[in-house]
């Protein structure tokens, strides 16, 4: 029989393999109602009757849910559940897809926007009042304790295991939901002996939360300083850098770490000035693509390049030949190519009619045409990038695949485009499919290059 919570921290991953950071923090900052806590945690092959039972059995007085994009929806089915078989309960409801004008409000007794530890511990202190509203100013973080020690010896074994070492982010971004939260940083004198404890138990892959980890470049040195002596063969940490800004002391930092011990992230987003400039990126697309050349070349860490395509003011031309600039330039082992989203909060999704934008309303709110794209033109594309991934990202085909880029070079969207179309030609789709069958149509469209 589950054990009652009064209150109830409901984790909703994308699956099992994700450890909940938000509800761990959530629960180590409620102060002396920690004790009354427990942490429901699940991922999206559940149904919204499946988790209504599994929260009905512990009588909960209240119940958080952290809501970001892709559960939102599974959110606001089980709160309607709720509503009727667990009408006692008080429902709250916080994080990054939660804003001042989120439609569905109603259906929580209280809506915290913005960081949730403080506004959490004290909705749960006080009696529940109407509906309302929480704005939740950004977390002093000398304040806040650390949830390292909560992950579970299971987690560390089986999980990816999240942490954070700031807040927020100091580049006005204009699709990020982060661009208006000033950056703060957890104090060295709190985090690297939390972070140290996590090693002792056996922890040797992290993942960051932090939006810019090289941002503020004194801080990010004295973390990368604490993993060095300390990194073993099976070592991988997973930061989120802006290449744009590469300080020679961190650059210096990361090439002294042995090769494949860092994974990083590096938000290229656009190669065209002009359009960089417009969503807050620098400018100088020259100086973020010699710093990812750098990374990449110079150092052992594993790049991890994005790209973003349907920005406002980016024709297909434009995109095309940012993406030809970074693989023939650069050559980062991986290129994630995602469409634009628009998120909730963003100056993008605010600005988006007198932008030319128009974006999907339902959850990942992708961009369905732009000044500069039209629908087709974003489906395109869209099947390319689904192509590179399948093809070259997977690292499936190794061979072919230097074939292919020989055989093509410089012009790789118009290889992989062509690509794309011979496979959505014979299949239909480009999802679901299996890597046999990946194999001859890669195979087939190599034997028509070489005619």
């Amino acid at each position: 029989m589950t054990a009652p919570a009064e209150i109830l921290l409901v984790a909703i991953n994308a699956r099992y393999s994700h450890a909940s950071y938000a509800a761990r923090t959530l629960q180590a900052n409620l102060g002396a109602l920690a004790r009354q806590a427990a942490i429901l945690e699940t991922d999206l092959d559940i149904t919204p009757v499946q988790l209504a039972e599994q929260i009905a059995r512990h009588h909960p007085r209240v119940v958080s849910f952290t809501v970001y994009l892709w559960n939102v929806r599974l959110v606001e089915a089980t709160a309607r559940i709720l509503r009727t078989v667990l009408p006692q309960a008080r429902l709250i409801a916080g994080g990054p897809e939660l804003t001042p004008d989120y439609a569905n409000a109603a259906l929580f007794d209280t809506l915290i926007i913005g960081e949730g530890e403080t506004a959490l511990r004290k909705a749960c202190e006080t009696p529940a009042p109407a509906a309302h509203q929480r704005t939740a100013a950004p977390e002093p973080l000398d304040t806040l304790t650390l949830p390292f020690d909560a992950y579970t010896d299971t987690d560390l074994a089986q999980r990816t295991i999240y942490a954070e070492t700031s807040r927020g982010c100091p580049y006005p971004c204009a699709y990020c939901t982060s661009a208006q939260t000033p950056l703060r940083l957890f104090p060295l004198d709190t985090l690297l002996p939390a972070l140290d404890r996590l090693w002792q138990r056996g922890i040797r892959q992290l993942k960051f939360l932090d939006r810019s980890f090289n941002a503020p470049v004194a801080h990010a040195c004295a973390v990368l300083d604490f993993f060095l002596p300390r990194v073993t063969p099976d070592t991988c940490l997973h930061f989120e850098i802006n290449p744009d800004h590469l300080h020679p002391d961190i650059l210096g930092r990361i090439a002294a770490f042995p090769k494949g011990a860092l994974h990083l992230e590096a938000g290229v987003q656009t190669l065209n000035p002009s359009v960089a400039a417009a969503i807050g990126r620098n400018a100088d697309t020259a100086q973020t693509l010699q710093n990812i050349r750098r990374l990449t070349h110079d150092t052992g860490a594993v790049v991890h390049a994005d790209l973003i395509f349907g920005l406002p003011g980016e024709d297909e031309a434009s995109f095309a030949n940012g993406f030809d600039t970074l693989i023939t330039a650069a050559a980062p082992p991986e290129v994630q190519v995602n469409q634009l989203k628009g998120l909730p909060g963003t100056r993008l999704r605010r600005d988006a009619p007198t932008l030319g934008l128009a974006f999907n309303p339902e959850p990942p709110y992708e961009v369905l045409h732009t000044d500069a794209m039209d629908f087709a033109t974003l489906c395109r594309i869209q099947r390319f990038a689904r192509c590179w991934e399948l093809i070259r990202n997977r690292n499936r085909f190794p061979e072919d695949v230097a074939r292919l880029h020989k055989a093509t070079a410089p012009a790789y969207y118009r290889a992989y485009h062509a690509l794309a179309d011979r496979i959505f030609s014979g299949e239909g789709k480009l999802f679901a499919i299996s890597q046999p069958r990946l194999a001859r149509h890669l195979a087939d469209h190599l034997d028509g290059l070489g005619k």
